[in-house]
């Protein structure tokens, strides 16, 4: 089996040691996604995602490898702008391959619109359709002659409606979220527009989204395009990609589904996977021109292996045949997207815990070997790296945890410490949600510690649980590394993002082990309540069940034991705040409390942003002032930039208000 961790990066000789990556390469890291690989086996699709500072935005670009040639890979055309979910992250658009192998389709955001392009091999990106409204949904048909896509309200017609309710007024219903702007609230399609709630819980789309949808087609080669009267076959829910699929060739169907892998064989019979490692299947693919399905299996750490699962009968299911494995994420991009294949070569994205992301091949057939095609990250993978291990412990109830340790160079000595809980896959650059450079801080001095959360079922879902089995984590974790001799406990931070911050602000106000602590999301707060208690939302429903909490006069202790807002006089760490502004509202009786208290408090909003930050200029001020937050109260630090002295002005006094009023 292949080991991927031990692929080495070419390396040049210098006449001195490389320098450490500075905050703005993490935030400018190539990303690769959206893999197809093409009929005839040869060409390999890709995009690349990459921030640009100084365009403070996400630039797309299409590539094809040559899986038969040793050449490098090549840029065919810009991908547009970046399509945004209304959380803020970035889906995958596999493109889709004509039959001849020469061109693929897809979907590009150009100009403000919306459209269907073709990508040749030879001559480019090419423009098919010209719809005044935005497309989605694309699919070959009719064997690959015609493009078909559904098209939606005009783009006139929304902002026509954004203009009319501005001048007649919002009317206040189930659709609004008070927390969000009425206007200009987060990218919709390139263009900051109004959003609406239209489904459950926090589900957004733009103005309109609900007007019906017409399906169309356009000849793969251009031409007029078609208004379609009978259904027509519609790419495939992206949700469900690699969790189901259909041979191309006729073996079946498989599926994964709550930690169960099977087969559905043509003649109905159902074959199981039985051997223990299917329980942890995180994607699947069918190999072409075989009864064989590749597997991308996952672990306690997040780490991936590829393996190889030939179903076999019923009675007698096959074994899994190991491929490769990695110490990070190695498949489509994501944890749970599959690797591109062909019938004798996988195409997979690779990154691991201090190695960017890069493009590989592995052989299916024969002994594995492993070639890297596009290796976008060079000025990173030539930057010196903080070293990166796994560290494994228990709690005191003695659950398992397992996530990645990042120390201070030099010999072994007390080093502050900062964590952060919730999920450590792939590149860890910033943690999940990318709120702290992990890399930065340990080559600043400050050891960090990257925990991934623990497992547990939907069925069983108990927030406060998994608060206090976080909380039980992190006190185990530092208290085997202080004893180690690795941390000092008086100097802990911990900072975190959407469950992470919630765990970060429950190990603030139900422990004495935090330092400094930063969060990146909005909390469950009484104002939470009733700013999401217009009638028509599932909002109160979920907060019941899940988490135990009705209004706030009939279940006060439960908000009690959950808001930190209405624990503020327990929470003594110094606390950072860097939320975006459509959740900056929901918390800010948290921020007040704090404010008018002795525990130094620093709110700071992000504007046109989501759940999670999508501006490459907002993620990297986010980095520099967390670096620079637990820097200061963890080392006694303070930058000589004069740009930054208010910000180290303000930490002093708040540092001094907080030691006359006799807090440690």
């Amino acid at each position: 089996m292949v080991s991927l961790i031990a692929w080495a990066a070419a390396a040049t000789i210098a006449s001195a040691p490389p320098a450490p990556p500075t905050l703005s390469d993490l935030v400018e890291v190539v990303d690769i996604s959206s893999l197809a690989v093409s009929p005839d086996g040869r060409w390999a699709a890709y995009r690349q995602e990459q921030s640009s500072l100084a365009r403070n935005a996400k630039l797309l670009s299409w590539w094809v490898a040559d899986l038969q040639g040793s050449g490098p890979p090549r840029r065919l055309a810009e991908g547009g702008e970046a399509l945004w979910t209304d959380a803020g992250t970035l889906p995958a658009e596999p493109p889709l391959w004509s039959p001849d192998s020469r061109r693929f389709y897809v979907r590009a955001l150009v100009d403000g619109a919306v459209q269907a392009w073709s990508v040749d091999l030879a001559d480019g990106g090419r423009r098919l359709t010209s719809e005044d409204g935005d497309i989605a949904d694309l699919a070959l048909v009719e064997g690959g002659a015609r493009l078909s896509f559904t098209v939606g309200a005009s783009r006139a017609a929304v902002r026509l409606a954004e203009q009319r309710q501005k001048d007649e007024g919002v009317l206040i219903d189930a659709s609004i979220d008070p927390a969000q702007n009425l206007f200009d609230a987060a990218p919709v399609n390139g263009r900051p527009a109004a959003q609406r709630l239209t489904g459950r819980w926090f589900r957004r789309q733009g103005l309109l989204a609900a007007a019906p949808r017409i399906r169309k087609s356009v000849p793969a080669a251009g031409g007029p395009v078609r208004t379609e009267d009978d259904p027509v076959a519609l790419a495939g829910d992206g949700a469900t990609r690699g969790k189901a699929a259909a041979s191309p060739d006729g073996f079946g169907m498989a599926r994964l589904a709550d930690g169960r892998l099977d087969v559905t064989r043509p003649s109905g019979e159902v074959v199981a996977c039985r051997v223990a490692d299917c329980a942890s299947v995180k994607a699947l693919a069918w190999r072409p021109g075989a009864d064989e399905l590749v597997l991308t299996l996952g672990d306690s750490a997040r780490r991936q292996r590829l393996a190889v699962w030939r179903p076999g009968r019923a009675q007698r299911p096959g074994p899994l045949r190991a491929l490769a494995s990695s110490q990070g994420l190695i498949g489509g991009g994501a944890a749970d997207t599959p690797c591109a294949l062909t019938a004798t070569t996988a195409v997979c994205v690779a990154a691991e815990p201090t190695t960017p992301p890069r493009l590989v091949s592995i052989n299916l057939a024969g002994k594995p070997r492993t070639r890297v095609l596009a290796a976008p990250n060079q000025t990173l993978d030539g930057a010196a790296k903080p070293g990166a291990r796994l560290f494994e412990w228990r709690a005191a109830d003695g659950r398992a945890f397992a996530g990645w340790l990042m120390l201070p160079a030099g010999p072994p000595r007390r080093s502050p410490l900062f964590v952060t809980y919730y999920l450590c896959e792939g590149y860890l650059r910033g943690g999940f949600g990318d709120e702290f450079p992990l890399g930065a801080m340990a080559q600043a001095g400050v050891a960090t510690l990257c925990i991934n959360k623990a497992y547990q079922s939907e069925a069983s879902h108990d927030p406060v649980a998994d608060y206090r089995t976080g909380l039980s984590a992190v006190q185990a974790a530092v208290d085997r590394l202080a004893t180690e001799g690795l941390v000092d406990r008086a100097r802990i931070g911990m900072g975190g993002f959407s469950f992470g911050s919630e765990v970060t602000t429950w190990t603030a106000m139900n422990s004495n082990l935090l330092a400094a602590a930063s969060i990146a999301s909005t909390q469950m707060e009484p104002a939470y309540y009733w700013l999401n208690g217009a009638a028509g939302r599932d909002n109160h429903a979920v907060l019941k069940r899940s988490w135990g909490l009705g209004p706030p006069e009939e279940t006060p202790e439960r908000w009690k034991l959950i808001s930190p807002a209405l624990n503020a006089a327990r929470i003594r760490a110094p606390l950072l705040m860097q939320l975006p502004e459509q959740e900056y509202r929901l918390s800010f009786e948290l921020f007040a409390r704090l404010s008018n208290s002795a525990t130094p408090v620093d709110l700071y909003v992000f504007p046109e942003e989501p759940h999670m930050k999508t501006q490459p200029r907002h993620r990297l001020a986010v980095y520099q002032r967390n670096l620079d937050w637990f820097r200061f109260w963890l080392q006694g630090h303070v930058d000589p930039d004069p740009t930054r002295a208010g910000q180290y002005a303000r930490w002093s006094r708040m540092a001094q208000r907080r030691a006359a009023a006799g807090a440690p």
